[in-house]
């Protein structure tokens, strides 16, 4: 299983702001501290913010601040809502398997993206800062 890097620059993010409590920090200081596009890391919080996760705040100091307490932040929440699908294999995207039309490799991977989902959701972001 992998998350895309949008979604690992979220909980990035995340743990940034949640070391921080109450501190707002720019998307400008975010992509220096991580050495990342700030493009790229400008559509990670637009899509933080769009999930509630983070609040903007505007003005000459403004950037961004998380939206509730870390405990109120369930990782599976981030994770289901940053991810565009969880598709682990082809075959999960709805089409029939070219490969073998029985096989039982979709249940295996579907159990184990499961599991991962249950994990994440055992955790909240201030288990992790």
């Amino acid at each position: 299983m992998r998350l895309t890097l949008h979604t690992d620059y979220a909980f990035r993010v995340l743990m940034a702001l949640a070391r921080a409590p109450g501190e707002v920090k720019s998307v400008d200081d975010l992509a220096r501290e991580f050495s990342v596009s700030k493009n790229h890391l400008m559509k990670v919080a637009q899509n933080l913010t769009a999930g509630g996760f983070v609040a903007t705040v505007r003005g000459r100091n403004g950037g961004l601040r998380l939206a509730m307490p870390a405990r109120d932040i369930n990782l599976k929440a981030v994770a289901l809502h940053m991810e565009p699908d969880f598709n682990i294999a082809g075959c999960f995207g709805g089409e029939p398997c070219s490969f073998l039309p029985h096989c039982g490799l979709k249940g295996v991977l579907g159990q184990a993206k499961l599991a991962f989902l249950q994990t994440l959701g055992k955790h909240d972001l201030a288990s992790i800062t």
